[in-house]
């Protein structure tokens, strides 16, 4: 059995910060690990951010949705906009060898939901952006 929750947002940063508290508010209610809702939140946030602050190049109003579907042992995390198209997971990895102030700006976030997420994919279709991230945990015996 699945719990989903759905929201839209305006793409405007001042709108993230009380969806997120949505976000965190239904996943602590499912009862997932908390290091899950710290991957989801995490996740949730840089991706969203990342569409509003380089998904749109003119100044009229868009839309993000979000849909949280959690299962006994999972969650996915879909992220749909109207932005510009950029598979954000074939984007090279960071040069993580390099200290930090010699490193180019941009690719952490990205490399940090890859890495705490099981599965990550993107696709677009009909000029929508459609990001899912699954994560998976094992059962508590």
């Amino acid at each position: 059995m699945s719990t989903t929750f759905e929201k839209v947002l305006t793409a405007d940063l001042s709108a993230l910060s009380a969806c997120m508290e949505e976000c965190t508010l239904f996943l602590e209610e499912t009862g997932i690990p908390a290091d899950a809702t710290f991957a989801a939140n995490l996740s949730l946030e840089e991706m969203i951010t990342n569409s509003i602050k380089y998904g749109y190049r003119e100044e009229d109003a868009h839309e993000i949705k979000i849909r949280i579907t959690v299962a006994p042992t999972s969650f996915t995390l879909e992220i749909f906009d109207d932005g510009e198209e950029f598979d954000p997971f074939e984007q090279p990895p960071p040069d993580l060898t390099l200290p930090a102030e010699e490193r180019p700006i941009g690719g952490l976030g990205i490399h940090l939901v890859k890495n705490l997420m099981t599965s990550c994919h993107y696709e677009r279709n009909d000029a929508i952006n459609h990001v899912t991230l699954t994560k998976s945990w094992a059962e508590e015996s």
